[in-house]
């Protein structure tokens, strides 16, 4: 059975290739996915197929009786919004064209799907409460019902090549030598729960940029499926900032009572070390907006598929952006039209920004000497001009051979084993890990603690 609001049952020979790829995905799920908990009752929310009002069900189920379904969300639009076929009808097929570019974008959007579920196959033995594991469930099962919108649309539009990608998908794993997941950042693993954290609160909020740039594509198929992931994405960019603001609650109160910003010994996370994690996973989620002067970028949006929010707000904006020259890079300055991934990464660097400052409000608040920082777009970057040049989390160009501070900036072996040291599993109902604290806690609450 394949839940969905797409009339699968219309067309039966789509329905049996789905169905028997579903046992193909059945089988890499249990070796990928998780292995533990799996029949442990669980409140989790499954789509109803409903896209008006309440898309969702909230029910009472074991994960292993999860089914993926596939679902679609209406068009805005009955014509093309952007491109040179500005006002035509949306495409129901995939024009010969533009099918190389539409079969890649849909490959690489379910493969980081698959990558998702991949990375984070240590956090079941750490999980920090029950509350915890269950949203971890939410968040894996989503991951792997976003795969299957995907596979969806390969199976029925692509052919031979979409049976072709889809039982690649399977294949590739995350971090593999010889076969590892298309884009490099879901080949990093999260294997601390700060980690996943930090993964939700960046990644999952690329994510959210890359499903809104496609919600107008031309192609309305992609369209459809992209709107009705971005019903599910915001909670698991939800999950992460929870996450981190119920962890920074914990590290502040011990700082302060503690009279110190070295808390391992209290059995919680250093906020230092908390910005070593930013400093670590920011670059790697930056990555995933590709090259600011990126042809496949500008393709995408002149044949209309991909555009980024709010597009005529910035388009004839002048942008600064790195060039490499060598072993340095240069600034030169562009329209934003010409530099459309450097328009996502803009904005996107702007909203976590928002959510820093916030923090960092509270922390001034608290009178705590410390304040967290987004690293430079230059530093630690594996695509781009500045790939593999040794600038600094300011941005600027570290000297030949001082890779001093780099300890400084990034987590260490001993960090990361002290941070692990301290993630005990806890399961016991309203219990919670001593380095978290219950849901509802932040840097605010702790605030208006200290108020009263």
């Amino acid at each position: 059975m394949i839940p969905n609001n797409v009339g699968l049952e219309e067309n039966k020979p789509l329905k049996m290739q789905l169905e028997h790829y579903q046992a193909d995905f059945k089988s890499w799920w249990k070796l990928r996915g998780p292995t533990e908990f799996l029949d442990v009752p669980m409140t989790l929310r499954i789509p109803n197929g409903s896209t008006k009002g309440r898309w969702y069900k909230t029910v009472k189920i074991r994960p292993s009786e999860y089914c993926w379904g596939l679902y679609m969300a209406p068009c805005r639009h009955d014509s093309i919004q952007h491109g040179i076929h500005k006002g035509e009808a949306l495409w129901e097929t995939v024009p010969t064209d533009y099918y190389s570019y539409l079969l890649h974008h849909i490959r690489v959007q379910a493969d980081v799907e698959n990558g998702g579920v991949e990375q984070g196959q240590l956090l079941l033995q750490m999980a920090p409460s029950f509350y915890d594991l269950n949203n971890l469930f939410q968040f894996l099962l989503e991951e792997g019902r976003h795969s299957w919108a995907m596979v969806h649309i390969l199976l029925e539009h692509f052919g031979h090549d979409g049976l072709v990608e889809s039982e690649a998908l399977l294949d590739r794993m995350c971090g593999d030598e010889n076969n590892p997941r298309l884009l490099d950042a879901f080949n990093f693993t999260t294997d601390d729960w700060l980690s996943h954290f930090m993964w939700l609160f960046l990644a999952d909020r690329d994510g959210k940029y890359q499903l809104q740039a496609v919600t107008q594509a031309a192609f309305a198929p992609l369209a459809r499926a992209s709107r009705f992931m971005l019903f599910e994405e915001p909670l698991h960019i939800n999950m992460g900032v929870s996450g981190l603001d119920r962890t920074l609650y914990k590290s502040a109160k011990l700082t302060l009572e503690s009279g110190s910003f070295d808390i391992f010994e209290h059995v919680a996370i250093p906020l230092p070390v908390i910005q070593k994690y930013i400093n670590y996973w920011v670059p790697r989620v930056l990555d995933l907006f590709g090259n600011d002067e990126s042809n496949t970028a500008n393709n995408m949006y002149q044949i209309g598929i991909r555009t980024p929010r709010d597009l005529d707000v910035y388009e004839n904006s002048m942008f600064v952006i790195d060039r490499r020259k060598n072993d340095r890079v240069e600034q030169v300055e562009i329209e934003g039209g010409k530099v459309l991934n450097c328009i996502m990464r803009s904005q996107y660097i702007e909203e976590i920004g928002r959510v820093i400052d916030k923090w960092n409000r509270s922390l001034a608040e608290l009178k705590l000497d410390f304040q967290f920082s987004i690293p430079h777009e230059r530093f630690n970057r594996n695509t781009g001009p500045c790939k593999r040049l040794p600038y600094d989390v300011e941005g600027n160009i570290m000297p030949e051979g001082d890779s001093r501070k780099v300890s400084d900036w990034l987590p260490t072996e001993k960090d990361y084993e002290m941070v692990k040291a301290i993630m005990v599993q806890t399961l016991e109902v309203e219990k919670y890990a001593s380095w978290i604290s219950p849901l509802g806690y932040s840097l605010r609450k702790l605030v208006e603690e200290k108020k009263d």
